[in-house]
């Protein structure tokens, strides 16, 4: 689970270190046989080199240790 202030870097672009700043859910577009679709969550990234604003979903970032 990814938290504020966390360290972080999206998987497929893995030069964009940063630090999560916000959190939000939206809902998917994706439709599931028998069943709804569910939200998912995103996080605001501050980018380290340059002091951008990235927003990538949660399950597409790595912790940094």
């Amino acid at each position: 689970m990814v938290k504020l202030n966390d360290r972080v870097y999206p998987v497929f672009n893995m030069n964009q270190v940063g630090t999560v700043v916000d959190t939000n859910f939206r809902q998917t577009d994706m439709h599931l046989i028998g069943g709804t679709a569910q939200t998912r969550m995103y996080v605001v990234i501050r980018v380290d080199k340059d002091g951008s604003l990235i927003e990538v979903a949660a399950d597409e970032t790595m912790r940094c240790e």
